[in-house]
């Protein structure tokens, strides 16, 4: 077993190609939206949010069959180098989160199941007096938050003008030092 410090962005990447993945007598990923957006906000606020801890796998002691982590494009066939013993529910998390260009499978803090995608309201995070809630925002996979029983659109997030408008930093891009891709990524809509 291992412990160390690593990028978030290294992590990020080794839980989506199936570098690191869990052994397969881990339970099911079950954080809900609030508990995502508290963790985000950790993050962001540079927080501690607990060590994770990983197995190196292959060699001939180690006999657990693995699994990708939810959400990742990985192939299950593929072996990795690590196993992840503990910080499954973060790591799932945050890689589908701040990594991931699809909606977030998740749930209601009531157990509904929902979608959703991540953003950072750039004019609240840089005011001093907002309420962390309203910093780090959940939108539904359309990319449109609307009241009235879906029949009014209160933000429009579907093209990449309306989020800057808006001032809304989609956060599954946070982790993309490209750049290329900011311009040029497809928006993930249903």
């Amino acid at each position: 077993m291992k412990t160390n410090d690593r990028q978030l962005t290294e992590l990020m990447k080794e839980v989506d190609s199936g570098a690191a993945q869990l052994p397969d007598f881990q339970r099911g990923w079950v954080w809900d939206d609030g508990r995502i957006r508290a963790l985000i906000l950790s993050v962001i606020h540079n927080f501690p949010v607990g060590a994770a801890m990983f197995l190196e796998y292959g060699n001939e002691s180690i006999h657990f069959k693995h699994k990708p982590i939810e959400g990742s494009p990985a192939s299950p066939g593929k072996e990795p180098d690590e196993l992840i013993l503990d910080g499954q529910q973060r790591l799932t998390s945050l890689c589908n989160a701040l990594y991931s260009r699809n909606p977030v499978h998740t749930r209601t803090d009531k157990g509904k199941s929902i979608e959703r995608l991540y953003y950072l309201d750039i004019a609240k995070a840089l005011d001093p007096k907002a309420d962390d809630e309203e910093v780090v925002i959940s939108v539904p996979a359309t990319r449109q938050i609307t009241s009235n029983f879906g029949r009014t659109v209160e933000k429009d997030l579907t093209t990449r003008e309306k989020e800057f408008e808006l001032k809304m930093f989609p956060l599954n891009i946070i982790l993309d030092f490209g750049g290329a891709e900011l311009a040029e990524r497809p928006l993930c809509l249903p």
